[in-house]
């Protein structure tokens, strides 16, 4: 802020359009449960802040440091946007004085701006009074500037909030992650590797409200050390969203399943086999974890195994548990750009050694009946038993 200018004391939070929908007691509930995690959040970071007032569609922070606040804020899921305000009175002379100071502060000689008033509740004016009466008081006393009123796409926006006795005065509105609060959706067990996939899908899962319960498959000898190093290190990314609800991480050893899997059964059916194995430990787990779902990275097309023929053969080896595949319709581009945003990328694009048992031709049609038939040759129940057995918690800090 300028030297002189109104100091921002407050964050306007506005919840995710799909709560605004539910029903009043679902609706109250999730707000409220977004305030808390607000709180949980801010504290996290060590922001100060004096109150948090909830208003059905709205949460008013009131803070000194309230840009650094509406950045960590947007990081709560449920949160669809928040701006660092002025607060004022609701007296229309006190909202035009912080409006044309926060003018005096933000634009420069010849810009266009346009001035927006939202109203809660009844006052001696209309909201197009706060516009107009606002605008004119800019446009004669920052007259020197030679600023222009453009209402259709202007390059600056004052806004004006006012509820009942209250007012806000704000120019920026950062955008929020959306979605559902924390947990409200129950639990999956996801499956994480050290690809760029598998945390997006995980993160995604967050945000429709699940908590989630990473497993990784640790396919040492086939690959290296770095696999399981990304693996946690992603985890902990996703701790730091989940504002420490995410603890943990299962770490299954999975290389001797897959080289039994190399050793007996046809070439092409590596894949295939590899996560129908994968799926039933991981649904084991799910069911020890009382997790109503399992999470995968999978798209449609992306990878061999990905076709629709042999994810159908895949999901037959889990029986009464769905397996939900969030970026299923995603190209890489809009994962890539997601993981961007959410800080998974720079870590899953490290080197590492891959998967060395992926076939060179592998099967992308596998047909049901191929795939039990070459299943006759190993011992699943075994197989599964004892990765269970040697299966690790790994503590997980942000």
């Amino acid at each position: 802020m300028a030297e002189g200018a109104p100091r921002y004391d407050s964050v306007i939070v506005r919840f995710g359009s799909e709560i605004g929908v539910k029903s009043k007691p679902v609706r109250l509930r999730y707000e409220r449960l977004i305030a808390r995690h607000v709180r949980e959040a801010l504290r996290a970071r060590g922001i100060p802040f004096e109150a948090i007032e909830h208003a059905m569609g709205r949460l008013y922070v009131k803070t000194p440091e309230a840009e650094e606040a509406a950045r960590a804020i947007t990081r709560v899921f449920g949160v669809s946007s928040a701006s660092p305000a002025v607060s004022t009175s609701s007296d229309l002379e006190d909202i035009i004085s912080v409006g044309v100071g926060l003018a005096k502060a933000s634009l420069r000689p010849g810009a266009t701006f346009a001035v927006r008033c939202r109203r809660v509740g009844e006052h001696p004016y209309t909201s197009m009074d706060v516009c107009r009466l606002l605008g004119a008081r800019i446009l004669s006393e920052l007259a020197h500037l030679g600023l222009k009123v453009d209402l259709e796409a202007p390059e600056h926006v004052i806004y004006v909030e006012v509820r009942e006795g209250d007012a806000f005065v704000f120019t920026d509105t950062y955008e929020g992650v959306g979605g559902y609060p924390l947990g409200v959706q129950g639990k999956v067990v996801a499956l994480l590797s050290s690809g760029i996939d598998s945390p997006v899908a995980c993160w995604l899962a967050i945000r429709r409200g699940c908590s989630v319960v990473p497993v990784h498959f640790d396919l040492r000898p086939f690959t290296d050390d770095r696999a399981l190093e990304k693996a946690l290190a992603l985890a902990r990314v996703l701790a730091g969203w989940s504002l420490g609800r995410l603890k943990r991480m299962y770490v299954v050893p999975h290389g001797p399943a897959l080289a039994e899997v190399k050793a007996k059964c046809p070439e092409k059916l590596t894949c295939v086999l590899c996560k129908r194995l994968m799926l039933r430990v991981a649904g084991r787990l799910a069911s020890a974890e009382g997790a109503d779902a399992v999470v995968t990275g999978d798209a449609i097309g992306e990878q061999a195994s990905q076709t629709l023929k042999n994810l159908r053969a895949i999901d037959s080896a889990l029986q009464g548990l769905p397996v939900l595949r969030p970026l299923l319709c995603f190209d890489k581009a809009e994962t890539v750009k997601l993981a961007m945003r959410i800080g998974t990328y720079e870590i899953s694009a490290q080197p590492d050694a891959g998967c060395s048992a992926a076939p060179k031709r592998p099967t992308t049609a596998a047909r049901l009946e191929d795939v039990l038939e070459a299943e006759e040759a190993l011992d699943i129940e075994t197989l599964v038993e004892e990765a269970l057995s040697k299966a690790e918690q790994v503590r997980i800090r942000p």
